[in-house]
């Protein structure tokens, strides 16, 4: 495989010229020099080193993203959407898994360091993510979830308190008085915001409340529904904080004989391609995740060390199906 010390030699030029001609500087280059260079590349089939000239350049144009859940639809539909952004921007996306464990998600952050990741995208349902190390190593983070203010990064997301105000109040619209809210496993940000904005629905209306919390799964949210449903207290309406959540509580119905939306209607959060064809459709908040993923890859590659930190709320849409139609 030829060198750059081989084209600098049939080139009857210097190392460094070489260098300065694939990298576009420090030092201006000639135009005869640069011409005796690619001509050079070219009979030898040289091909640079991306890693070294990247390196060089102090940037590897890769960037890191995190996800509690690759297998999880939503986080699966983000990641695709973030790779192409990342690569519309000619940087190449590494994609991690936390399982929502906080000992993996902080390994996975030094991983990405060790890596010289340029920038790192992070989605997380823990409370309080770990990113001192990030911040220890200048590398820049961009949330995909709703953070504190002692978080000191930037994030985007939609306004998870207003989305669960919007959904519960639909499904008081259809009739519906007795509701639950569908909670995740960890009291987090998130989960606190999906709590205020449910309860701010039904403040003062009359409406029979009950709350439960579930793993962020099918399996995991149609258990804990299926014993819900059987109890004294069983919803007949569930707002679930997640599509896959809201999947659950469709397959716990049917486990148990119970019509959707007749005997318990549901409406889910994400906008999965797949809440279009539940059996019946889902009812979804939905997320505009291409725009987030643009957004967020848009940040990264253009900051400079010195712009502040960035929180957008998105704007989301209520799309009513079949399964919380009364």
């Amino acid at each position: 495989m030829p060198t750059a010390r081989d084209v600098a030699r049939l080139a009857g030029t210097s190392n460094a010229v070489v260098s300065y001609v694939f990298n576009n500087g420090p030092r201006a280059v000639s135009a005869d020099a640069r011409e005796r260079v690619l001509r050079a590349a070219r009979e030898l089939d040289y091909k640079p080193n991306a890693l070294a000239r990247a390196l060089s350049a102090g940037k590897t144009r890769s960037i890191g993203l995190i996800v509690p859940d690759i297998a999880n639809p939503f986080f699966a539909e983000l990641a695709r959407a973030v790779e192409i952004a990342a690569a519309g921007r000619d940087h190449l996306l590494l994609i991690g898994d936390s399982a929502t464990v906080e000992d993996q998600e902080h390994r996975l952050i030094e991983t990405f360091i060790e890596r010289q990741v340029d920038s790192l995208i992070l989605v997380s349902l823990l409370d309080e993510p770990d990113l001192k190390p990030a911040h220890a190593a200048r590398l820049p983070v961009v949330a995909l979830h709703p953070l504190s203010e002692e978080q000191h990064a930037s994030s985007l997301t939609i306004d998870y308190e207003e989305a669960a105000y919007v959904a519960t109040r639909h499904l008081i619209e259809q009739g519906y008085e007795s509701i639950g809210l569908l909670n995740g496993p960890v009291d987090s940000v998130g989960t606190r915001q999906h709590a205020a904005g449910f309860s701010r629905a039904v403040s003062g209306l009359g409406v029979r409340v009950t709350e439960r919390a579930s793993a962020i799964s099918r399996a995991g949210s149609s258990e804990v529904t299926a014993e819900w449903l059987r109890s004294p207290d069983a919803p007949r309406a569930i707002y679930a904080t997640t599509d896959e959540q809201a999947h659950g509580v469709l397959f716990a119905a049917y486990s148990l004989g119970l019509g959707v939306p007749g005997e318990v209607a549901v409406v889910g959060v994400d906008g999965t391609e797949a809440s279009a064809y539940s059996v019946p459709p889902l009812s979804s908040i939905r997320q505009p995740t291409q725009a987030i993923a643009r957004r967020a890859v848009e940040i990264l590659v253009d900051r400079s060390a010195d712009d502040p930190i960035v929180n957008e709320i998105f704007d989301f849409e209520l799309i009513v199906r079949k399964s919380s139609k009364a």
